[in-house]
């Protein structure tokens, strides 16, 4: 192993502390990740990476707990555990508790060099990351509410997959995959993203941001359509499969129940199972422009809204196929086994053999 890529495999964390708080927790029936256990997962994270070499690991310094928590559960395992943690830095930043913190923290660590960015949140979490860390791979964790983008995976083997990529044990190209998402510009002036979702609705304000009133949702487009996920993205999994390997999207029109082309049962959020019907199905083609006018409402992206429509004259709306990397965990751990990278050289080395 090329001991200059082990020496700036440097690595970020984003644990949003505040995913899985919205008003969705309240209607439905949706499950919590404490701070604590996210501290947790940071921890078996920075224990995983470290294994296969990580040297350093950038953090956002939030005030919620989880930067102090995990400083102090370092020191205490390496004490009395003999835990062989990588070097903990906190990112030098102000912290405001809102979004800006995950764009802000983002942004410093592709300046910094990081290798890999792992991110603990849900679908919303995982879009502002992606909207600015351009080609860095992303170890996509859920911690959220709505989780369609991330996937659930024990954080230590998926610290051990971020430390092989990061280190370049496994090469980029072999571990990581292109994901599809959808563009939005608003006016020509405001260009944003969805990495699951995105949704015209009625309402004239943004509110609590979540979007969970069927009645009020006009429009879905989404870049790839499961039956088995869970939100917006759900009601186009129901009437068509489209795989993130897939070329395509799909645009819905809706309508009342009971109206239109055929009436939905879907998971709006764990729990919440809203009746949607569906008016008009359309296919969804890279870089083919859906262009609206005169518009009123709001834009909601990966299930929360963002934008007001007020007085916007155009929307365009697009399938980009060339969005962030993710990191394909199970894969990039077969690679390694067939490669050797999972087994010390000897009964007596507590070494892995990429680490000589």
């Amino acid at each position: 192993m090329n001991s200059d890529l082990v020496a700036n495999s440097a690595v970020g964390i984003i644990a949003n502390p505040a995913s899985g708080q919205d008003i969705r927790r309240l209607i439905s029936a949706a499950s919590g990740c404490s701070i604590s256990e996210k501290t947790n997962i940071v921890r078996r994270l920075c224990l995983g990476m470290r294994v296969p070499g990580v040297e350093k690991v950038y953090l956002i310094p939030d005030h919620s707990g989880i930067a102090g928590s995990l400083l102090r559960i370092r020191d205490q395992g390496s004490a009395a555990l003999g835990e062989n943690w990588p070097e903990i830095a906190l990112i030098d930043m102000p912290v405001e508790e809102k979004a800006i913190d995950t764009l802000r923290a983002v942004n410093l660590m592709v300046k910094a060099g990081v290798r890999l960015i792992v991110v603990l949140g849900g679908d919303g979490t995982h879009r502002l990351v992606a909207s600015g860390c351009a080609d860095i791979p992303l170890v996509a964790l859920s911690t959220g509410t709505n989780n369609t983008f991330p996937h659930f995976q024990e954080a230590t083997v998926a610290g051990i997959a971020a430390g092989l990529v990061a280190t370049g044990a496994v090469a980029v190209s072999d571990a990581t995959r292109r994901n599809k998402v959808l563009r939005v510009e608003i006016d020509e002036r405001c260009c944003d993203l969805a990495l699951v979702d995105l949704c015209l609705t009625d309402d004239i304000w943004i509110g609590s941001r979540a979007v969970w009133k069927a009645e009020r949702v006009r429009e879905i487009f989404v870049p790839f359509a499961r039956p088995d996920a869970i939100g917006w993205s759900a009601v186009a999994g129901y009437v068509r499969h489209i795989s993130r390997e897939s070329s395509d999207g799909l645009h819905l029109v809706l309508c009342p129940p009971g109206q239109g082309l055929l009436t939905l049962c879907a998971p709006i959020a764990p729990g919440l199972i809203l009746p949607v019907g569906i008016a008009e199905i359309h296919t969804l083609k890279p870089l083919d422009v859906i262009s609206l006018k005169n518009l009123t409402g709001t834009v909601s992206l990966d299930g929360e809204r963002e934008f007001t429509l007020r007085q916007c004259t155009s929307l365009n709306i697009w399938l980009d196929l060339n969005g962030p990397l993710t990191v394909d965990v199970p894969h990039v751990l077969n690679l390694a086994a067939e490669r050797g990278f999972l087994y010390c050289a000897s009964t007596e080395s507590t070494k892995m053999p990429f680490e000589r």
